[in-house]
């Protein structure tokens, strides 16, 4: 089974499309923020989808992620298309950028693959460096997910797939209550879980399914 790094060698594990809601967020932080650019940190970034998408909105770009390949992936996409970001690897609870305070932080689909400790430690490592009034977008797994209580549970609501992409993996699954305590220091702009239920599916579909999954879509305000 490949690593987390090694999965990005291979295209099926890929994001070429950004988010239609990053670009919603970044609009909405510049109207709340005039100056122009904007410093934006694209928090584990992996082969860099929205790094690039930020970078083509003419802001102040950083990017971070664990997985070496991922950063490379990401500097290539950023130099065939003339673009700028500036790209670290590191762990998802450093920040690599010193000296850095940012208007808006995103972290999409990544922030629950550590245990619990390590998340709390990455979203106080997002309070600290941000503005004030600056914003993380984040998403996060719901218990509801129809993967939830697959694999080891390492710790409550932190289960490590045995099979798969995934195999070896930690997700963090956050109800309510506890994705209310993770932000509690913060402002809740957006608290909004979406429920996606499966009926029937291929095998290993979620290779190239194009639909969306069980998750909690947050933003919230220093």
């Amino acid at each position: 089974m490949a690593t987390w790094n090694e999965l990005f060698l291979d295209p099926r594990f890929i994001e070429f499309l950004p988010q239609p809601e990053v670009y919603k967020f970044i609009r909405k932080l510049e109207g709340i923020f005039p100056e122009q650019p904007l410093n934006l940190w694209d928090l584990c970034c992996g082969a860099g989808r929205h790094t690039v998408l930020l970078s083509q909105m003419n802001h102040l770009v950083y990017g971070s992620d664990v997985a070496v390949n991922g950063i490379s992936h990401a500097q290539k996409w950023l130099n065939d298309n003339g673009l700028t970001a500036e790209l670290k690897v590191a762990d998802m609870t450093v920040h690599p950028f010193e000296g850095v305070v940012f208007h808006g932080v995103i972290c999409w689909d990544a922030l629950h693959h550590n245990t619990r400790e390590n998340i709390l430690k990455s979203v106080a490592l997002v309070y600290d460096n941000l503005a004030v009034g600056g914003m993380f977008m984040v998403t996060l797994l719901s218990p509801k997910a129809g993967a939830y209580c697959q694999g080891c549970e390492i710790e409550r609501n932190t289960f490590v797939k045995n099979d798969g992409a995934e195999a070896g993996v930690p997700h963090h699954y956050f109800d309510e209550i506890d994705l209310r305590d993770l932000f509690k220091a913060w402002k809740i702009v957006i608290l909004a879980e979406q429920v996606s239920t499966y009926l029937e599916t291929e095998p290993d579909f979620y290779i190239t399914n194009p639909f969306p999954y069980t998750k909690w879509n947050v933003i919230v305000q220093k």
